[in-house]
């Protein structure tokens, strides 16, 4: 009789480990769904990635990524929507994650660097951001303010006899500014480096 029941519990222990096995998910097929995903930021400025599935299940990706540092995520490998904070504004696309990824984030305004044209690689300055560096001059004796409408609004404060180099989105602008009494207004290409002067008409 004490060998029956010990013959019972040894097979009741091994199907219990066995039920407790079979809803493990599989580690080998989990690693072989994920892929990497990673960002370089060479700015000193921190960046932050969301990343939200397109494939109706809800799965959404965080990243911060402090200046000059680099981070690494695993997300399911798939079509994603991101949405990139970084150089003071914030903008969004569609990532694909079918295969390994780097992004390189170089100083707001520039792009290109070691890196940059490799495989499976992206440049953030120049293939998302999009960002170019405009010289703003204030050539009057007073503080001016200058607000710049477009692809997204800036305003930017300019010392008297100053200048300013800002990173703006490329595109097409109007600008205004207030100065020796009068209200001015005028157009912007931001389609390369330039010089924008600001004084007295």
């Amino acid at each position: 009789m004490i060998q029956i029941t010990k013959a019972k519990k040894f097979w009741l222990g091994l199907l219990v480990a066995m039920l407790v096995l079979a809803a493990l998910p599989s580690t080998s097929l989990a690693a072989e769904d994920l892929v990497r995903f990673r960002v370089e930021n060479r700015a000193s400025r921190g960046i932050t990635v969301r990343l939200y599935s397109r494939d109706g299940t809800g799965r959404a990706y965080y990243m911060h990524i402090e200046p000059l540092t680099t981070k690494s995520m695993s997300p399911i490998r798939g079509i994603y929507d991101y949405r990139l904070t970084a150089c003071g504004i914030m903008v969004t696309g569609t990532v694909n994650l079918t295969k390994p990824l780097t992004w390189i984030m170089p100083e707001c305004g520039d792009k290109g660097g070691p890196g940059t044209k490799a495989a499976n690689t992206q440049d953030i300055g120049r293939d998302i951001l999009k960002l170019v560096k405009i010289k703003l001059v204030n050539r009057t004796d007073v503080d001016m303010r200058i607000w710049l409408e477009g692809p997204f609004p800036y305003s930017f404060l300019i010392p008297a006899g100053g200048s300013k180099t800002v990173s703006i989105l490329k595109g097409s602008y109007v600008w205004h500014h207030f100065a020796c009494g009068n209200f001015d207004s005028g157009n912007l290409f931001a389609n390369n480096a330039k010089t924008k002067v600001l004084e007295c008409d």
